[in-house]
Parts: C-alpha cells; sequence; structure tokens
C-alpha cells in the first residue's frame, strides 16, 4: 500500500535547509563546486522527515548536496516519464507499486544490488521492510520507511454505547454474521432518533452517525477497504508473489466478504457512495461524529493525535473469528536511482543515508507521520504521540510481529483503471457476484499487458 492521496498545488523545492521557488532536474548539476543530487516525491511528510536529514548527509558527505522537490501526484509521474524521455531526471526519486515494475522494464531504474553487496550495505529495519526487488529477483530499490493500516476510532462515541477500548482492540470478524466487529459496529451506529442500530426500531434511512466508514474500494487490492476483511479469512490479493499474473477475485472467500461489506451500506451501518461530498474529509467524518469507526494509515496518526476536537484511538485490523488470524499488510516510501544519473555513486550514497541510523531518527524527530523501520527509533516516535494523547500500540506490535509485503502489479494503473469502476458498479447492486470471475480474467489480462 503507498501513500498517493497527497496534493499540493505547485512544486516544493528544498536545497539543504533552504525553500526556493523552481526547480531543475538535471542530474549533472553543481553548485558552489558541490554535486548536487536531485531528489524527488510526492508526500509532504516525506520532504519534512528527509528534509532533517540533509544537514547530516552534507556534513559526512562535504562534496555533496542534496535538493529535494515534491510535486502534487498526477504532476509527479507525468514530469517524471517526461524527464526520463528527455534524459534529465532525478538522481533519485520515489516510485509506488503502481509505477516501479514497469520503470524497470524500461530501465530507467538503476540495479544497486551489487552496489549493495560491494558496500557491505546492512540497516536495523524491522522484518518485512525489505529492499525493492524485480520480477528478476535483483534489487532495484530501498525502502525507506513503513506504513500499515489501522482502525481509527471516536473514543467519545466509544464510550456512549458502551463499547471498551478492550473491546476495539480485539475485533474478529466473520462473513457470516460479522463477529464482534459487526455487533461493535451496529452499537456505534445511531439514527436521527437516537435509536442504535442493535435496538428496535432503528431507521436505517436516516443516520446521524454510521459505524463504520465506506467500504466500496478505491483501489484493485483494497488497501483500506476490504484487504484485512478477506485477508483474515486466508484470501490473498495475488496468485503468486510479490508479482502476480492475476488477483483472485473469484475465489469464495472474496465474494464472501464484499457481500458482507457492502451489506453494511445496504443496512445503513456505513455511508453509501457519494453519500459525503468531496469536501468532506476523512478526518472530519471522523471527528466530526459522521462516522465512529474506519480504516486509515499510519500517516494518518499525526493528524489525528494533533486533533482537539475530539479523542481518537487507534487498534488493530479485524481477526478470523475462527482462526485468529490477521492478514497486517506493511508498505512504505520506496526510493530508486535513475539509470540516467551522472552521478549515480553520490545518488547512491544519499539512497542508503536515507536507511541510516542518524537519518532515521532525526527524521522520526522532525515527523512523527514519518514511521522508521528501526525499532528503536519507532518507539521514539511512539513515545512522541503518546505525549499527545493517543496510543499507537497497535502499530507498535505490527512492527514487533513482522509484516507482510504486499503485491506488485505490472501494469498497475490500467489495472487501477479497469477495477475500481465494476466494484462501484457492484456497490450499488448494478451487477452481482457473477461478475468476480470476469473480473479475475480482467486482472490477468491487463496485468499481462506490455
Amino acid at each position: 500500500m503507498q501513500r498517493t492521496s497527497l496534493t499540493v498545488l505547485a512544486a516544493v523545492v528544498l536545497v539543504g535547509a533552504t525553500a526556493l521557488t523552481g526547480c531543475s532536474s538535471d542530474s549533472g548539476e553543481t553548485a558552489n563546486g558541490k554535486t548536487v543530487i536531485n531528489y524527488w516525491n510526492w508526500d509532504p511528510n516525506m520532504v519534512t522527515a528527509m528534509g532533517a536529514c540533509v544537514s547530516g548527509f552534507e556534513k559526512a558527505n562535504p562534496g555533496y548536496t542534496v535538493k529535494i522537490s515534491r510535486y502534487n501526484v498526477p504532476d509527479y509521474f507525468t514530469k517524471l516519464t517526461a524527464d526520463f524521455t528527455a534524459g534529465n531526471a532525478p538522481d533519485v526519486f520515489q516510485a509506488s507499486g503502481q509505477y516501479y515494475p514497469t520503470y524497470i522494464a524500461q530501465h530507467q531504474i538503476a540495479e544497486i544490488g551489487p552496489l549493495l553487496k560491494k558496500s557491505g550495505y546492512t540497516n536495523d529495519f524491522a522484518k518485512g521492510i525489505d529492499p525493492v526487488t524485480g520480477a528478476d529477483g535483483k534489487t532495484y530499490g530501498l525502502t525507506v520507511d513503513w506504513n500499515a493500516t489501522g482502525i481509527y476510532y471516536n473514543k467519545d462515541l466509544l464510550a456512549k454505547a458502551g463499547v471498551t477500548d478492550a473491546q476495539i482492540q480485539d475485533l474478529s470478524w466473520n462473513p457470516t454474521d460479522g463477529g464482534t466487529f459487526g455487533k461493535v459496529v451496529k452499537a456505534l451506529t445511531i439514527d436521527e432518533n437516537g435509536k442504535h442500530g442493535n435496538q428496535p426500531g432503528f431507521d436505517r434511512k436516516h443516520v446521524k452517525t454510521y459505524g463504520f466508514q465506506l467500504m466500496a474500494p478505491q483501489d484493485p487490492n483494497g488497501s483500506q477497504t476490504f484487504s484485512s476483511f478477506a485477508g483474515a479469512l486466508g484470501w490473498k490479493a495475488g496468485d503468486t508473489f510479490p508479482y502476480p499474473t492475476e488477483i483472485p477475485y473469484s475465489d469464495p472467500r472474496f465474494s464472501q466478504t464484499m457481500k458482507y461489506l457492502r451489506s453494511l451500506s445496504d443496512d445503513g451501518y456505513a455511508p453509501k457512495i457519494g453519500e459525503f461530498g468531496t469536501n468532506t474529509s476523512v478526518e472530519d467524518q471522523l471527528t466530526s461524529g459522521k462516522i465512529a469507526m474506519m480504516i486509515q494509515g499510519s500517516w494518518d496518526v499525526a493528524t489525528f493525535s494533533g486533533n482537539s476536537k475530539v479523542n481518537v484511538g487507534v487498534a488493530p485490523l479485524v481477526k478470523d473469528s475462527q482462526t485468529g488470524n490477521r492478514l497486517i499488510q506493511g508498505g512504505g516510501d520506496l526510493e530508486f536511482v535513475w539509470q540516467g544519473s551522472k552521478h549515480q555513486d553520490a545518488a547512491y550514497k544519499w539512497l542508503t543515508y536515507m536507511t541510516s541510523g542518524p537519518c532515521q531518527q532525526a527524521a522520526a524527530k522532525a515527523n512523527p507521520a514519518f514511521f522508521s523501520g528501526i525499532p528503536s527509533v519507532f518507539d521514539s516516535t511512539a513515545k512522541q504521540v503518546a505525549a499527545k494523547g493517543m496510543d499507537i500500540s497497535a502499530f507498535s506490535s505490527y512492527l514487533q510481529h513482522g509484516l507482510a509485503s504486499g503485491a506488485n502489479y505490472s501494469n498497475g494503473a490500467g489495472l487501477q483503471t479497469a477495477v475500481v469502476p465494476v466494484f462501484q458498479q457492484y456497490w450499488e447492486h448494478q451487477i452481482g457476484d457473477s461478475v468476480f470471475k470476469q473480473l479475475q480474467e480482467k486482472s490477468k489480462q491487463t496485468i499481462g499487458q506490455k
């Protein structure tokens, strides 16, 4: 899962600790006699975090300076592709699982495996936060931090409904009756007359507070919707990992999951598609009392922990009612060296420095939304967030037990376009369960496109 929800109105460029206007992506650039390492990403959290690492890197490497540039997501990939073609791309750049397999196939990403071996590279990251490999098994990039999803909840609404923190921290689920998860969702749902979803007379057509978020998928693997529910049952978002050839949507465990999650909207326990306007953010939905619980990423910790409107807690994802299994799918910011860089050695130094202890410590201190892959550094983030009133031990537990890697899809952008509109049609009852077999075949065709 990647953080791609970010929008920015203009590019932001940092050289060292100084903000500039405008940007040059020439990988052969020099400034004041120093080699400039151009580094691009789209994430303001990473700009803050990695910006805190620049001075340490430049002190350890006096012949180099780092320029960090950020663009909004649509502009980012358009500009990156254009600069690949023009031979003017950044030395180091961030890319998501939707795109980097294609960049590898286009020979735009440098293989770093030999350099890692030659330099004796190691890091202290937890299990599951691994270097990025291609379908050929070679190493092409590094994962700089980690992220995962959890269940964020309005603590005040839970208390009013008689739901305890202990209950919310240990939710079980099954597609038949919803398990303890289903019971809690009903208890937290309140209609306009004050009736809860588990009480006689509940009016599903006039709901004031929904127990859970809209679960209509916005991506092929349901990173913030169906993945943890179907995954708890043993379903996986691919036939082989980390590079699937198709997604097994026809698996009964998947269709059972989708049917249950859709029923939450049908029965008034979750909103329907389009019920909230585009101007209503997920943060507002939770803090305003419109929704009591939702799945959001670890990157939202900084937002919710600093919120003064309401007390927000975070719990682990659901587990299977029978087996107790959970699927904790991890991701992170993936960073690569451009094959055409005129300063690959310098780019490699910056790339590996981002995963070093000094950089990870500086980044975590600068921005609590940065989750270090080094457990001891992450503990300091947890304490920093706890000082603001939020317990993130749910995420600490993930890191202790290890994270499962997600799938990387060739032609991921095409897969998104092909799959998501079908999910929305299913949610609106325009199509039925039979579509999942067709969707699986569609995923195979789309992933296999060259």
